[in-house]
């Protein structure tokens, strides 16, 4: 029977095969090689940190590292806000109307990278559509918002992470029974003290893992930020980027160190949330 069994596994198993041979050529073996990459200096024999001392010791690459997190850290707390309030207004809406805005919600969370900035260039950009109509009544809305700075890329960043973030979202709030509003204004509780008391703590451990895939969304976000600023605002992507593929000459192997720097705030970051998760998961430990 047992030899019958392993057969039979085997032949289940042989579908998945095609993607195994797909994770390990593209995903593991690369991994290796930028992991091994990471520890080679050109000129030097052997093994060294040294790309990892430059990278926590060079202040452009400190620069790109801070600009990131800070970009990342406020667009995820920024978009699980909006998304919060967005997914809670879906829940009030008829089946037929939550149908239609989640499909909306599905297309516009892939309006992402070249065409998000291309649209944004063209509404609101110096010479853009609602920038020329409004010069027309006196009002400069470059002297107020500039799309091509720090500021103009943290709104398209909030633009895409609403989308995904209500979308994340909205299957929490299924978790909200309606037993317990019920027995909130039986007991003559306002809204605020539902929501505060009973309401954000159970959506807690939904909120601490869609920060993560919010954070991790834009962390590794290039298309958007590169299409706006090219290599003007120094950003984990674009740095990297311009260690492979940059107009002086390829460093892979700092772009190796650099990748798996952001691979480690990433893990950390989305590691944390999950902890976070697991902490306030009905109140301790599972």
């Amino acid at each position: 029977m047992k030899p019958a069994k392993a057969v039979t596994h085997i032949i289940h198993a042989l579908p998945v095969l095609p993607f195994l041979l797909l994770a390990l050529l593209f995903l593991f073996l690369p991994m290796v090689s930028m992991v091994v990459k990471s520890f080679v200096v050109p000129g030097v024999a052997g093994y060294s940190i040294r790309n990892y001392i430059d990278i926590f010791t060079q202040r452009t690459t400190l620069a790109c590292i801070r600009n990131s997190l800070y970009l990342s850290f406020l667009s995820a707390f920024i978009g699980l806000f909006i998304s919060f309030v967005a997914a809670l207004s879906v829940t009030r809406i008829t089946d037929k109307g939550k149908g239609r805005y989640l499909s909306f919600l599905n297309m516009f969370s892939n309006f992402a990278g070249l065409p998000l900035a291309y649209a944004f260039m063209f509404m609101v950009g110096n010479a853009g559509i609602f920038t020329l109509i409004l010069r027309v009544f006196n009002i400069d809305l470059v002297k107020s918002f500039n799309l091509y700075s720090s500021n103009g890329i943290l709104v398209l960043f909030v633009y895409f992470q609403i989308p995904l973030g209500t979308l994340l979202m909205f299957p929490a709030f299924q978790a909200i029974r309606p037993e317990w509003r019920e027995a909130a204004e039986l007991m003559r509780a306002s809204g605020i003290q539902f929501w505060w008391r009973v309401g954000l703590p159970a959506l807690i451990p939904s909120l601490a893992g869609t920060f993560g895939m919010l954070f991790a969304n834009a962390l590794t976000a290039y298309a958007t930020p590169f299409m706006l600023m090219s290599t003007n605002f120094p950003l984990l992507p674009i740095k990297i980027t311009s260690m492979y593929t940059g107009e002086m000459a390829p460093q892979p192997e700092m772009g190796s160190a650099l990748s798996l720097v952001m691979v480690a705030i990433m893990l950390s970051v989305i590691g944390l949330c999950n902890l976070f998760r697991t902490v306030f998961y009905k109140g301790g430990y599972k």
